[in-house]
This record gives C-alpha cells, sequence and structure tokens, in this order.
C-alpha cells in the first residue's frame, strides 16, 4: 500500500462528519498518548527551531519517538508571505521508521487542540444541565473546531454560543448545517458589558484568541450566573501573553485547586498566565494524570460558583497521535 497524504480539506471533512461516538474514540485515543507522555515525556525531545539564511522563513521541527507514537511535525512561517503557519505531521511506524502516511497540520492542529480541550470537559460534563451556553473567544480554525466539538459532545442538550470576535464574525453557516438547532450570538469583545454577562452566563467558555492583553476576567465569573464552568485557556503560547488575568489564576492557587495542563514543563515556559502567577509545578496537572488524579480541581468562586481550569500549550504527541488515528480509521474504511 502506498503512503497517504491527507490535504486540509479531507481532515477537515473526516472529523466534521464524524459521530458523537466516533470523536469519543478519538479523544480517548488522544488522553492514552498524553498518559504515555506523562509516564516519559522524554518521548517527546525538544524542538528544533532555526531560519533559512536567505528567506528568514522560520522552520520548527517537532519530533516524537515512541513504541506506540512515532513521527516529527513540521511548520513553516515566512514573514513576508500571507500564508501564516504551514505544515505536516509525518507519521511512521515505531518498529521499522517506515513512512505511514503524511497530514496537512493546519485543520489537525486546530483539531487536535480542541480534543484536548475536551478530554477535561468530559471528565466534567455531568455537572452541566440540560441547557448549556458556550462561549468562544475567537473566530479562527481553532475557535471553530472548540465550538463545533463541544456542540457534537453535548447532543441532546440545549446548547447556546457566543462568538466573541476581534474584527471580523465567525462564518457559521457550516455550524448551522451540522447543527440547526445550534443557537449562535455573535458579540465584538470589545463590548465588555455584553461580554461580562455572557461569560457570567457560561457553562463552558474556551479562549482561543492570542492576546498580551486579557480578556477573561475574574470579574466576569464572580458575578450570578452559571453554577459550573469549564475554561480551556489555548490562544497564548508566548511567555508575555494572557487569556485571563490573574485574579482568576489566584482563585486556584489561594484554593490549592489544580490547574490542568497538557505539559507541566512546557506550560511553565510558556504560559504567560501561569508564569506570571507564579503558579507552582505541583498545583498543575496533566491531561495524562486526570485519570489517576486526586486533587480537587474546582474553584469556588462568588455565588456557589465552581470552576475547573486548563491551559493548553501544544505537544508534538498530540498532532502525531490524532494524524495517526486519522490514517488508520481511513485505512479501515477503504479496506
Amino acid at each position: 500500500m502506498g503512503v497517504k497524504v491527507v490535504r486540509d480539506a479531507v481532515v477537515h471533512q473526516f472529523f466534521a462528519s464524524a459521530s458523537r461516538n466516533a470523536l469519543l474514540g478519538h479523544i480517548g485515543a488522544l488522553e492514552k498518548a498524553l498518559q504515555r507522555y506523562s509516564a516519559n515525556p522524554s518521548i517527546v525531545p525538544p524542538r528544533i527551531v532555526r531560519d533559512t539564511p536567505k528567506s528568514g522563513t522560520l522552520h520548527m521541527i517537532m519530533p516524537v519517538i515512541d513504541d506506540t507514537y512515532c513521527g516529527v511535525k513540521t511548520l513553516g512561517f515566512n514573514p513576508n508571505g500571507n500564508t501564516g503557519f504551514v505544515g505536516s505531521v509525518n507519521v511512521v511506524e515505531p518498529d521499522s521508521g517506515a513512512l505511514v502516511g503524511v497530514v496537512d497540520a493546519k485543520v489537525l492542529t486546530a483539531v487536535r487542540t480542541a480534543m484536548s480541550s475536551c478530554i477535561g470537559l468530559l471528565k466534567f460534563i455531568d455537572l452541566l444541565g440540560p441547557s448549556v451556553t458556550v462561549t468562544v473567544y475567537g473566530t479562527g480554525l481553532q475557535a471553530f473546531w472548540h465550538l463545533f466539538l463541544a456542540s457534537r459532545l453535548l447532543e441532546g442538550k440545549d446548547v447556546s454560543a457566543n462568538i466573541l470576535y476581534r474584527s471580523k464574525r465567525m462564518e457559521s453557516k457550516e455550524l448551522e448545517r451540522y447543527f440547526p438547532k445550534l443557537k449562535i450570538n455573535q458579540i465584538n469583545v470589545s463590548d465588555s458589558a455584553q461580554v461580562s454577562d455572557v461569560v457570567a452566563k457560561s457553562g463552558i467558555i474556551f479562549g482561543c484568541i492570542p492576546s498580551e492583553r486579557p480578556s477573561i476576567l475574574a470579574a466576569y465569573l464572580d458575578k450570578e450566573g452559571a453554577p459550573f464552568t469549564y475554561v480551556s485557556l489555548i490562544g497564548s503560547y508566548k511567555p508575555h501573553m494572557h487569556e485571563c488575568d490573574e485574579s482568576l489564576i489566584n482563585y486556584f492557587k489561594d484554593q490549592k485547586a489544580g490547574i490542568i495542563v497538557d505539559s507541566t514543563n512546557d506550560s511553565l515556559l510558556e504560559s504567560g498566565e501561569l508564569i506570571d502567577a507564579k503558579v507552582a509545578p505541583e498545583q498543575l496537572v496533566e491531561l495524562g494524570k486526570l485519570s489517576e488524579n486526586s486533587k480537587n480541581l474546582k474553584a469556588l468562586f462568588p455565588h456557589q460558583r465552581q470552576v475547573v481550569l486548563s491551559k493548553i500549550v501544544g505537544i508534538a504527541i498530540m498532532d502525531v497521535s490524532v494524524a495517526s488515528g486519522l490514517l488508520q480509521s481511513m485505512a479501515n474504511e477503504s479496506d
């Protein structure tokens, strides 16, 4: 069988058409991959970051070397171009090193991040009532897939979605086609009064905007609203970036409530929210250790609101494991 090359459009269609049970299977497989990482972080060696000498194009090479998952994610960024990050995930057989397949990285990156956010969400989904308000900061691929996967996982519930945008609204036709009962409201993130109101009522909040100034404030969750709120932040990935304010982090610090992360080491190197708040490593709980965790993960806010916080910065095992599952599923379908 020849090597399979899977383009972004095919990745999109595969996961968009997947059933709830199929998505649960992919999310479960990702959690198992993260358990392997947590048990042995050395399976994800340090990435290589270099600029090409003439064009100045940034290249990142991120390997994974494990007995189950093996491959490499590559990304390139030309500051003079208008394509953003372009790259691929190469999956190889761990025993032989033979190439299994190549998957475009753009859509896959958004899907695997949204799945990572949903690992934590699924642990607490029973705390959500029959009606759920989901608020998403952002309108790009990350925001789209977070809202899409959450809507699929919340099948059977009455779901309302708030999409908070900076300059351009999200194209919502596909969401409306797949989820005709989904109620969508789009709000400019600069409308602080309306943003504060919808965030307070939210049972799920996804932060998908790279931001230097926090836009998710503890004051929003201090207001009376949903009795339980799950917050996952994925937009900021450098030490100078902040999606939420320090006051929100301090609720968890002061109550010694755990904060969910994908990688303790990488989060404390890349997450400005955690770095500036001086969060200790022992207060973080990796996704790969959630099933064995005994630490309290719910911080108590005013009006008896319980809040769970997740911060995802992204590691290559996510890409390689999800790409591997995608390639295997496509191979099974073609048999």
